[in-house]
Order: C-alpha cells, then sequence, then structure tokens
C-alpha cells in the first residue's frame, strides 16, 4: 500500500462541495456532484486492488472555490509497485477534461504512510474577493439596482458585488482585525445537522492569524477590463487560520459587509464576538455568498509529529509490558493498564551525571554531543561558534555578548529519529550550515537529543559528502570518539546509498 497526495484546484459552481454525501442507512456511494466522489471514480482508471478513498485535507461548501486544496490516498498497485506520480496527474486530468469537469490536478507526490493531509496541514488561507460600486455610480438609483448595474460576465459567481452608497472600506478593515487572534466562534458557526461536536464547549474556540483586506483586480478580459475598472473597486479579504467552523469565513466577511454599510455598529460586532451564542447573531445581516469565497493556499504542510505519529500507529503495536525501576531500587511492571510488583534483583547505581563531553570528530571544527553540551560553559571551552541542532530545538544560551556582537550562530532542523525520515533533505541543510561554519574558520557542534542517532547520521552525511570517506570509514571515526553512537537502520541504510 502506497500513500500519495494529491494537490488541486477546482471551480465549486457545479459541485455541491467537496465531500462525498453518505447515506446513513446504505453507507457511501458514488457522488458525481461532488469534488471527492469525481475523483475517486476517475482513480478507478488506475485499476488499483483496493477502492480508492480520499482523505481530505479541507472541505468546502457548494459554490466555494479552491486555487488550492489538498488530499491524500492509499492505492495499491496489482504488482505492488508503487504507482508514478506523473501519470496519476495525467490520468485524472484526462478524466476530468472527458468529463467537462472545473476540476484539476496540480501535483501528485508520493508521501509515507505516516503522512495526513488534514493533520499536517499546518494553516488554511481563504481569500474573499470584493467588487465595490465607485460611489459616484452607487449614488444613482438607474445605475445601482442590482439587476441594472453593469457586472462582467466574466465575474459571475467568482466575487461578491456590492453597490451600497454608504459602504465604507476603512470600517470593513477595522472590525475584521478584531477578529484576530484566540476567540469562542460560536456566534459565527453555522449549525450543521447530525454533528455533535459542535455542542462541545470548546469546540466553537479558533485561532485566527492574520486578516488583511489588500485592493485585488478584475479577472475580466481586455474587452471588458476598462468598463470594470470604471464602474468598480475590488479588494482582496484573505483569512489565515489553523481550522475553520462551518460557514464561519462566510459568516464573518457577512458581519463586516453590514458594519461597512452602516446597518450595525462596531459595538454590535464586539457583542457578536464576545457573547458567543447563536442568540447574539444580528437578523439584519447576511451571509455572504459562497461563489465569492475561495480555499487558496497552505503556507506549510510538514509531516505530523513523533507523537501523533505514535498514536496514528498505536493499533499496529504488539501488546507489551512495562517495567518501571524507581530511585529506591523498586520495580513495577505496567500491562493493559494494571499495576503489578515486579521480582527483586540485584541494586543497581544510578547515573545522574549529564553527558557534557562533545567527542572531537575533526580537530578544532567538528564536534558531536547532546543536547547536555549546549552550555555556555561547555561551549566556552571547546570554542563552539556554530551549534546545529538536529530534531531538537536549540536550548537557550547566551548568544550576544555585552557590545552586541554575536557570538554563536545556530540553527535548528527538522528531523525524526525514524526510519522513512528523508535524510538527504536533512543533510542538504546541515552540510551548508557546517561549510559556513568552516569557511569562517569557526568551530561547530553537532547535536540532537541523546548525540546517539540522528546526529551522528548527520556528521557521518558531512564526513562522506565533503570529506570523500566511505560509510564505514565515517562511521569507524565517530563511534571510535563516542562509542555510544548507533543511527537507526533507516538512516544506515539511506548513508549506504548515499555512498554508492
Amino acid at each position: 500500500m502506497n500513500r500519495y497526495l494529491i494537490n488541486l484546484s477546482y471551480i465549486g459552481t457545479r459541485f455541491r462541495g467537496i465531500q462525498r454525501k453518505i447515506d446513513k442507512t446504505i453507507g457511501q456511494f458514488k457522488d458525481p456532484y461532488t469534488v471527492q466522489g469525481v475523483i475517486e471514480e476517475a482513480l478507478l482508471k488506475l485499476r488499483p486492488v483496493n477502492e480508492p478513498l480520499l482523505k481530505l485535507s479541507s472541505r468546502t461548501d457548494t459554490g466555494v472555490h479552491a486555487l488550492h486544496n489538498t488530499v491524500h490516498v492509499d492505492l495499491q498497485r496489482p504488482n505492488g509497485k508503487p504507482y508514478d506520480t506523473d501519470r496519476i496527474t495525467r490520468t485524472l486530468n484526462r478524466a476530468f477534461e472527458k468529463d467537462a469537469q472545473s476540476l484539476r490536478i496540480l501535483s501528485t507526490v508520493h508521501v509515507p504512510l505516516t503522512f495526513h493531509a488534514r493533520l499536517c496541514a499546518k494553516s488554511r488561507t481563504y481569500l474573499y474577493r470584493l467588487a465595490v460600486l465607485k460611489k459616484e455610480y452607487s449614488c444613482d438609483s438607474t445605475r445601482n439596482h442590482p439587476h441594472a448595474r453593469f457586472i462582467p460576465i466574466e465575474e459571475h459567481d467568482r466575487c461578491y458585488f456590492l453597490g451600497h452608497p454608504r459602504f465604507d472600506i476603512h470600517m470593513f478593515a477595522t472590525v475584521a482585525k478584531m477578529f484576530v487572534g484566540m476567540h469562542d466562534f460560536r456566534t459565527f458557526m453555522a449549525v450543521a445537522k447530525g454533528n455533535p461536536r459542535q455542542q462541545e464547549a470548546m469546540h466553537s474556540v479558533r485561532r485566527i492569524d492574520q486578516i488583511t483586506v489588500e485592493r485585488g483586480q478584475t479577472l475580466t478580459a481586455a474587452f471588458n477590463r476598462e468598463q470594470t475598472e470604471q464602474f468598480y473597486d475590488f479588494w482582496d479579504v484573505r483569512i489565515r487560520g489553523r481550522s475553520f467552523l462551518y460557514r464561519q469565513v462566510r459568516r464573518m466577511v457577512g458581519a463586516w459587509v453590514a458594519a461597512a454599510e452602516g446597518r450595525i455598529d462596531e459595538r454590535d460586532i464586539y457583542r457578536m464576538l464576545t457573547v458567543p451564542s447563536q442568540n447574539s447573531w444580528c437578523s439584519n445581516v447576511f451571509v455572504a455568498p459562497a461563489y465569492a469565497l475561495y480555499l487558496c493556499h497552505f503556507p506549510k504542510v510538514t509531516m505530523t509529529s513523533f507523537l501523533e505519529q505514535l498514536r496514528n500507529r498505536k493499533t499496529e503495536l504488539q501488546r507489551t509490558e512495562t517495567i518501571v525501576t524507581y530511585m529506591d531500587g523498586s520495580r513495577k511492571i505496567f500491562r493493559n493498564n494494571l499495576e503489578m510488583d515486579a521480582p527483586p534483583r540485584l541494586g543497581f547505581i544510578v547515573d545522574n551525571s549529564p553527558d557534557q563531553v562533545p567527542a572531537c570528530i575533526v580537530a578544532q571544527f567538528l564536534y558531536l554531543g547532546s543536547q547536555d553540551c549546549v552550555r555556555q560553559e561547555v561551549l566556552e571551552k571547546y570554542g563552539i561558534t556554530h551549534v546545529l541542532s538536529v530534531g531538537i530545538e536549540t536550548p537557550p544560551i547566551e548568544e550576544y555578548a555585552n557590545d552586541g556582537q554575536r557570538l554563536i550562530e545556530t540553527m535548528f532542523v527538522e528531523c525524526l529519529d525514524l526510519p522513512e525520515t528523508n535524510l538527504s533533505a536533512v543533510l542538504e541543510k546541515t552540510n551548508a550550515f557546517i561549510d559556513e561554519c568552516r569557511a569562517r574558520d569557526g568551530r561547530v557542534l553537532v547535536h540532537c537529543n541523546a548525540g546517539v542517532s540522528r546526529s551522528t547520521s548527520v556528521v557521518a552525511g558531512y564526513l562522506m559528502q565533503r570529506c570523500d570517506q566511505s560509510f564505514m570509514q565515517a562511521f569507524g571515526t565517530i563511534k571510535s570518539k563516542r562509542p555510544c553512537v548507533q543511527p537507526n537502520a533507516g538512516f544506515i541504510k539511506q548513508l549506504k546509498q548515499l555512498q554508492s
């Protein structure tokens, strides 16, 4: 079984949303009116052994568009080998063009089975497009009527056209900024039937990281562009956050438009935000239409944290027991949430001494150790000028002298101590940092948590790629200086492949 991340975009006018409909009486069924249903049907053309089932990163409602959305799917090829990612992209796009679907696959990426499109998305950005009729035309009753004023056909169902004569974009931006930060958005949450989670106390608490209101531009062709720009000012409203509630963005924009048109004031907005309740929703506020909303960007998509990966693998683990030895020598056995006394054994010696002696791998230049070595006195003793932290945040150190001159350069590189972690991508960053230190005649300390696996693999990779050593030579050099080193099996395999 192989997992694939699919990047896609679509025009949501003809779709009933992205998520396939599920009938509780019969379960899941083919749904050609949703993005998920169309993609799953097209994936069958690859003839996988299993039935494709998409996992969505973010859901969009009926009529909402997506400039960039992501999903993942598990596919098993009949011969057991992974599919070529370009073939998946071409096959899907060919099927969409044949069926005249407003859907396009941007790219397909082969990802580890630990990846999850929704859990690994660090943030989401929504774009809401406004077209505001200019004041010289909005005061003209013959031009202001919605069914009489000019609207470019290219922007039909792509933008929210407003013609209120008192619309104030500055008021719109002012009330929008009130929503940045952590709030309870229950007032702006639409109630979805059959979702018991929305009754939980903390379900409606969300954080919005950024809201911007900037001048936009029309998407009309050259023939209509001059007339469109004559009548309208376009505004792009971008809202970025980790997650959003059902119809939250559209209800927020509707409230901001009501404030900009003078139907409500800032005090009403403040009450709706600070008194979270469905009863706090003002009756003269309308939900903004869906066709002007775009899911447009995922700034960061990273692998799940180590803790999340352990939780995901919990069902695959064999049952085991844990023996805990306390400071007084007593031992306890924990098995299936049960605690029992362990049989006595010979005494032991507790070693509480920190690992504060870095191993000198290359004289006067390259050092390897654990996080205990990142102490001011240790760094000064060995003349360390650069600290490279692999997979663990750099411990706090005094990086500046009294005169403000920087003494120690630091760098943190994400790296999970897992066999499937891509070591080549890590080495590309770490080697560049170590090269910079060498060019400055500095001394670099490479460390992870215990200085056993991740940092050892980074140092070994540097010796192989920059010092022309084989894997056995590099590992032998490190082992002789720091006997406790032991990279995981996946790192050793990747280092040997790097040699070839």
